[in-house]
């Protein structure tokens, strides 16, 4: 723990990351609460899917397009415009009555408009810390985003069902516009008001690091999203339970990422934190009884921040930083991609095999991701995984 520590004494390093993690706090509220207003406005389940689909499309078409942008217009730039469209989109959203036409194509615009913040700020610590931190850095973003699908879910809910199912759309256009400001406010010393990127769109493609860290982040978030679906399948009519089931993962990937994320994992440290979330999963699913289906699913999240920060901290060793924005604005992509993948993989399995078939799609996607990294390693070795650069002096940090 001296290593976070330490690292929380860096000027502007608790401003900047808790002013992040609020602005996307909304990434945690907005699909529960989308698909709660509208089965409200018009009783179908199946247009709620739909409308959150649409969230999610656009943002994983966007997401690349906005932080390439961010680098080439100017990080703040980027940023409050996306913020105040996202905000107006939400609201109308809220708002707008039951048409199905309008709410499609508002989830579409709200999920495009959604502010390229993790790209930015992930691009963003390089410069924030001297060499030898960044990988705790890492770690302890990975570790705390956490608080976001636990926070959020509880928020989006709670408030549903005491106030209105607007409120919670309200609650995350306001988020979203505040923590932006307070992001910019924290780290407007951090980067340039834009930076020069010569290479065509989608070139950051071509480096093995960024297509690595795509595959096993799609992949794995897709397992836990699969886990998610066999979860509430099985313990669906306690809302509560099936609740706290998910949480226990979550609550895992936090200790882990506390305890292993700041180190250096390496290939072969990488490949078995992937393996432990396999481990967990396929202990769930054989797992009798509530307290051992708990600790297996505490277990399938030990790895996953580990995992995810030692990727994260890859790519941005091997991605020139003009290139960074844009190469996390895929891996934002991915992992979206991946939980859509493994949701829908997942109910077509429980509607054939029951709640097992879910997790027999979360177990081969965790099989997947953790084969990923040894697959890559026979292409040519993966110096981001390998070694660690010389220090180098940051540049200068926030107060």
């Amino acid at each position: 723990m001296g290593a976070y520590r330490n690292l929380l004494r860096v000027p502007g390093v608790v401003n900047v990351t808790a002013s992040q993690l609020f602005a996307r706090l909304p990434l945690g509220i907005l699909s529960l609460a989308i698909l709660m207003h509208v089965h409200r406005l018009t009783g179908s389940y199946a247009l709620a899917g739909i409308v959150v689909a649409a969230v999610g499309a656009g943002e994983s078409v966007a997401m690349p397009l906005t932080s390439r942008l961010a680098g080439r217009v100017g990080v703040a730039r980027t940023l409050m415009t996306a913020a105040v469209v996202n905000a107006v989109s939400t609201l109308w959203l809220a708002f707008a009555g039951s048409s199905a036409w309008t709410l499609t194509a508002l989830g579409v615009i709200a999920g495009a408009s959604i502010p390229p913040l993790m790209p930015v700020v992930r691009a963003l610590y390089p410069r924030m810390v001297p060499e030898d931190e960044v990988r705790t850095l890492f770690a302890l973003d990975t570790t705390a985003q956490e608080l976001i699908w636990v926070i959020g879910p509880v928020a989006a809910t709670v408030l549903a069902s005491s106030i209105s199912t607007m409120f919670p759309l309200i609650l995350c256009a306001a988020v979203t516009l505040v923590g932006t400001v307070w992001f910019l406010l924290g780290s407007r010393r951090l980067h340039p008001e834009k930076a020069v990127n010569e290479n065509r769109f989608g070139r950051v493609l071509l480096h093995r690091a960024v297509i690595l860290a795509m595959v096993s982040s799609l992949v794995l978030v897709g397992s836990f999203t699969a886990l998610e679906v066999g979860i509430i399948a099985a313990l669906g009519k306690d809302g509560f339970t099936a609740g706290a089931a998910i949480a226990s993962a979550s609550v895992g990937s936090l200790l882990g990422g506390l305890v292993f994320g700041h180190r250096r994992l390496g290939l072969s440290g990488v490949v078995a934190a992937l393996s432990t979330v396999g481990v967990g999963v396929g202990l769930y699913g054989v797992a009798d009884g509530l307290p051992l289906q708990f600790a297996a699913l505490f277990i399938s999240g030990v790895g996953f921040a580990p995992a995810m920060s030692a990727l994260y901290l890859m790519v941005s060793r091997e991605v020139g930083q003009h290139m960074a924005t844009e190469a996390f604005g895929w891996l934002s992509s991915a992992a979206i991609v991946g939980g859509s993948i493994g949701t829908a993989v997942a109910g077509v399995a429980t509607d054939a095999y029951g709640p097992r078939g879910a997790v027999a799609v979360a177990l081969v996607m965790t099989v997947l991701s953790a084969v990923s990294p040894l697959v890559a390693r026979a292409f040519g070795p993966l110096p981001g995984l390998a070694r660690v650069p010389a220090p180098r002096t940051p540049a200068p940090c926030v107060n």
